[in-house]
């Protein structure tokens, strides 16, 4: 079942990163376009080198690879979550992977996206690309911290009290965590006064849809795919299991 349900994750990540790359190719890329004009006309400093590859292959070839890569591997570390949280929570297949879409979203994409939005070329200085890079993920992984603790704090609860109350519980002590974190680590302002807002909007819109495509189109079709994929394995075993001793 791991195996089927691992090789399942990685098609629907594959298949999911196709609905995001078309997305991307027809929205964000030309408000990616935008900045680069910007940038090279002088008006904004360059935040890197030169590119080592073309415009035409970051938008196809490098773009597509990109989110097929992360898409797949979302998708393969989804279905070992799945696996090993079977029948466990006392839900279907489906609504697990809902809850652990929804749990990996808040953790690792929303709140460092809250904290420190993603910004186009043209917005930030080449000597902070390497703090700023730390900052991103030093959010990720005091969200993670936030998110397991929640979750162990709500199961604790969920002995005393009930599911929804438990529930609620570790959903107020994520966002405490969420507010503390948020607070605590250091703002990163480096956007030129003079950049335009609704490009910078456009451009951070763009990039939340894009996860969103991601992990919701994970959620929807992985969802769908694991509970066919548990069922037959359920089916399976009770065959099996039905077969009278010879």
């Amino acid at each position: 079942m791991v195996q089927r349900l691992l090789l399942a994750g990685m098609l629907c990540g594959l298949i999911v990163a196709l609905f995001a790359f078309a997305f991307a190719r027809v929205y964000s890329e030309p408000t990616i376009e935008r900045a680069i004009t910007l940038e090279e006309s002088g008006s904004h400093a360059h935040a890197g080198g030169e590119d080592a590859t073309s415009r035409s292959v970051q938008r196809n070839v490098g773009l597509f690879t990109g989110l097929a890569s992360y898409c797949i591997a979302l998708g393969g570390l989804l279905a070992i979550g799945i696996a090993s949280l079977h029948g466990r929570l006392g839900t279907n297949t489906r609504t697990t992977v809902w809850m652990l879409v929804t749990v990996g979203y808040v953790a690792l994409v929303l709140v460092p996206q809250l904290k420190y939005p993603a910004n186009p070329p043209g917005v930030g200085s080449a000597e902070t690309i390497g703090i700023r890079t730390e900052l991103y993920f030093l959010v990720i992984f005091a969200s993670l911290l936030s998110m397991a603790t929640s979750i162990w704090i709500a199961f604790r609860f969920g002995r005393r009290l009930t599911r929804a109350a438990a529930i609620t519980a570790g959903a107020a002590i994520f966002v405490l965590l969420a507010a503390i974190i948020m607070t605590a680590m250091p703002a990163v302002s480096e956007t030129p006064h003079d950049f335009p807002r609704d490009l910078l909007f456009e451009f951070r819109v763009h990039s939340a849809l894009v996860q969103l495509i991601i992990w919701g189109g994970l959620a929807a079709l992985f969802g769908q795919v694991a509970e066919h994929v548990s069922d037959r394995n359920r089916s399976g075993t009770a065959a099996r299991h039905a077969i009278p001793n010879a």
